[in-house]
């Protein structure tokens, strides 16, 4: 399915969330893991960013504490990266930085929501929009982090991409 250079690159990529996963872990919300699972979805492969969201949140559980979240964690990401590929699908996304930088924002609250819609049965939360409504602003810290991360990220990544050609060419190029 995958060549060498995708493996390794996918594995490069893995390690760089979680990396930044966790030297970014005392800021709460604030890590490199969604943009960069985002930027693979959006530039790549949809089943590279599904490898590395869960390689990623299954690495950085070791260290930070793992627990039934990391499955909600998993199938959230999966769940957003499949509704990028459909959004991709739909729209050339490569071309139009705006909508990717709305696309970091809404899948950032879009996990936060999916997180806590999963896991609240297990906390026994009976009133669930008062139990995320009290964590909205951990999820607008992790969408202030995804956006400025892609920021940061985005050009070089497409430079290392596009050099090793593991960019996948948009419909409309």
């Amino acid at each position: 399915m995958f060549k060498t250079k995708e493996l390794t690159t996918i594995a490069l990529l893995t390690a760089l969330c979680v990396v930044g996963r966790l030297l970014t872990s005392p800021i709460p919300n604030v890590q490199p893991v969604t943009a960069i699972i985002l930027f693979v979805a959006i530039y790549t492969s949809i089943p590279a960013a599904m490898i590395i969201s869960t390689l990623s949140m299954l690495i950085t559980n070791l260290y930070l504490g793992t627990g039934i979240w990391t499955i909600a964690q998993i199938l959230t990401y999966i769940l957003l990266i499949l509704i990028v590929g459909a959004i991709r699908q739909m729209i050339p996304l490569q071309k139009y930085l705006v909508i990717q930088l709305f696309l970091c924002v809404g899948v950032s609250m879009g996990y936060g929501f999916l997180v806590t819609l999963m896991l609240a049965p297990f906390w026994g939360v009976t009133a669930f929009w008062p139990y995320y409504l009290m964590g909205i602003s951990f999820d607008m810290m992790h969408s202030i982090g995804t956006v400025l991360f892609f920021i940061v990220l985005r050009y070089p990544l497409i430079k290392i991409f596009t050099r090793y050609q593991f960019i996948h060419k948009s419909r409309d190029d």
